[in-house]
Parts: structure tokens; sequence; C-alpha cells
């Protein structure tokens, strides 16, 4: 029996159907102790390290994801827990992330691995000199002379992955010896990750990969896997609403954690990034390490999903964008939001929605008819959510 079908046969034992599809009705319930935060009163550690497809690297299960975060301490603190696995951006915090990085971690470089990314989508920004010169700009708020995994961020579009100017850049990146993986990151794993199997460029895929977002693409995602592409999960939380959904404020039970177990339970994915802005954040995230999922983390993952099955825009999901006759850019407008509302980054959130321009802004909704929302098959209150959304961001 493969891993896949190890992953499924469990799940079916825990009575969620296949691979938590089938997740419509709650698990009987359990004696609950004390808090499911498996922190306690010592210092959590990590307990895996798992190597990213065939890089070579062994990257801890559970790694920093750093694109909220204003204390170098906190980056200090995840590495003492054992975290080995930071994960930036140039658009973070407009390069303050790296900064902050950099200055926390230049002393153990060499026992740490650092991605950034940079994100490049407009015809003039492929340029393989520019490309160059904004690598080494990181490279310089980063503090270090190499990059181990360099990734092009946010290519939701498969055509881009074949673009000679960007291959160009990172190609030469790794000759010089100041890149040593390439990958991309993606809001659109359906339609990326089928190019990048039939390429042998990409080493390393960075994807949205959470219980109400995963199961649609775990055939996909194994076959990432299998060629030896490092596997990278992102949003495990699933819009990280846990905080203000009414079932679980009481709840004992971690959800976090809960969720985190449920993305790594994949053998296909090698580990994950959640976004740590807190000392609170590390030790919560880093004690979920290395446990298998159980029957209490399944009761919790669904109650989260009934409550939030309606309200969480699935960033992966692109079915309302054709449905839109004026180009409402209407996932990345909702995931900003999402940012803004749920995530503590709201002047983040503000500036990328100003980046997207007025013709990707829902400024024409209020009289629209919403095809959108009879396009949405989760049943979101699209039309209201893109007016909310513009008054939070506008």
């Amino acid at each position: 029996m493969n891993a896949g079908n190890h992953r499924r046969a469990f799940l079916k034992t825990m009575g969620i159907g296949s691979l938590g599809v089938g997740l419509t009705h709650l698990l009987p319930a359990q004696e609950k102790g004390g808090s499911d935060n498996d922190a306690g009163q010592e210092t959590p550690r990590i307990r895996t390290y798992t190597p990213l497809g065939k890089t070579g690297l062994k990257y801890s299960d559970v790694g920093f994801g750093a694109i909220n975060m204003l204390n170098p301490n906190v980056l200090r603190y995840a590495y003492d827990c054992g975290v080995n696995h930071f994960d930036t951006a140039e658009v973070y915090m407009r390069t303050h992330s790296e900064t902050y990085l950099g200055q926390a971690l230049k002393d153990v470089r060499d026992k740490v691995y650092i991605t950034t990314k940079h994100l490049t989508q407009r015809p003039e920004d492929m340029n393989r000199t520019a490309i160059i010169q904004r690598v080494e700009e990181s490279l310089k708020r980063l503090q270090t002379d190499y990059l181990d995994v360099a990734l092009w961020h946010s290519v939701d579009d498969a055509s881009f992955l074949d673009n000679a100017e960007m291959m160009a850049a990172y190609s030469q990146l790794k000759k010089d010896g100041k890149v040593r993986h390439v990958g991309f990151s993606t809001h659109n794993a359906a339609a990326t990750l089928p190019r990048a199997l039939e390429m042998d460029f990409w080493e390393v895929v960075l994807i949205i990969y959470n219980h109400m977002e995963g199961p649609k693409i775990e055939s996909i995602v194994q076959k990432v896997h299998d060629k030896g592409i490092g596997t990278i999960a992102m949003k495990v939380f699933a819009g990280n609403q846990q905080g203000s959904l009414q079932s679980l404020l009481n709840d004992r039970m971690n959800y976090s954690q809960a969720a985190i177990r449920w993305t790594l339970g994949n053998p296909a994915i090698d580990c994950c990034i959640v976004t740590m802005s807190t000392f609170s954040h590390v030790e919560e995230y880093v004690a979920a390490s290395g446990k298998p999922l159980q029957r209490k983390d399944l009761q919790v993952i669904h109650k989260y999903r009934r409550e939030a099955d309606t309200t969480y825009c699935r960033v992966s999901c692109r079915d309302c964008l054709q449905a839109c006759p004026y180009g409402v850019a209407v996932n990345d407008v909702l995931r900003y939001a999402m940012y803004y509302e749920h995530y503590g980054m709201q002047r983040d959130a503000m500036q990328y929605y100003a980046d997207l321009g007025e013709g990707q802004q829902p400024v024409r909704c209020a009289d629209c008819h919403a095809p959108c929302q009879a396009a949405c098959p989760h049943r979101l209150q699209v039309k209201e959510r893109l007016l909310r959304s513009r008054a939070l961001l506008a």
C-alpha cells in the first residue's frame, strides 16, 4: 500500500471519507483533559525534519512565515525552538521582513535555510538583468551571500513558467552561487503544477494546502512529490478565522495545531510555513511538529469547516472570475480582506489592494446583478463581501 492509500485508509477510519472531502458529521465526542496546546510549561521543539524533494535540504516540518512580524527576536526564538526554515519575500512589509530576518539570523546563517520571493508579473519586470539585481538587493537586506531557495512569487498563469528571461536569470544566479535552488509560489496549483511536471527546471513549489482546499489537488501534489519537486504548504489555517467563529471560542482544543497536523498528515507535503508574528505563535505552532493527526483534531477541524464553509473564499478557486463583467480580481480582493481581518496585516493589505489598480477593484459592484455570486460553488455572498472589502481596503 503506497503512502497515499495509507492516508486514505486512516482518514476513512476517522469517519471523514476520502482525505476530508466527506467531513459531513461530527465525530464522537472524547473526554478532554487540559488544553490541546502541547507547549505546556516547557519550550516546544521541532521534532521532525524532512527532505525537501531532491534538493538535499532537510527542513523542519513547521517553518517560519515572515509575512507579518515586527520583532527580530521572534525569529531568533523560532530558531532556538529548532525551526530551520525561514520564508520571506521582497514585498513583505515593503522589504522590512527581509531586513529583520537578516538581522536575526546572520550569525547562524550556516544552520538555517532562507527562502525569499520576488513578484514579477508585468512584462517590463521580466528582464534578466533586473531580476538578478532584485535578488542581489534581497541578499544585502538578508545579510547573506546566497539563498537556499529563490521563488518566483504568486505565479497563477502556467505559461509564465516558460518565461525565458526568468529562467535565464535564475540559471545565472545558480551558476554564480547566489541561489542554490529555484521554484515558484502559486495560488492556482491546479493550473501551474501540471506544467511544472513537464519541466525539469523547477525544484520547489509553495502551494495553498489546507483541509478546505487541499483535497481537490491531492493527486497532482502526489505526482509533483513523486517527481522529486519539494512541496511546501502555505495558508494551512484556511483563512485563519478561528478567532471569530462561535463554535471555537470556548473550545479547549487547538484549531491551529489541528490544521497543521492535517496538512502534514499528507506524506506528499514535505513541510509547511505558518505566519509567526509573536512568541506565543512560535510556541503554539512548533508544538504541532512531528505529531500525527488525531480524532480530536478532526473534531475541531469539522467545527471550523462547518462554520466557515460559506464565509471562507477558497483562494485557489477561480470559478467567479470569468463570470464578472468588469474584470474584478475577486479572489485577490477577498484574499487581501482576509489579510486585513484575520492576519492583522491592515497596512499591507491596503497596499496590496491599491496595487491592483482601479480596473481590478470592486468599484462597480454596487449596481451589478452579481453573476460572480451565482458562479461561486461555495455559496459565498460574493457581492456583499466585495463591497465590504472595498470599504475596508480603500
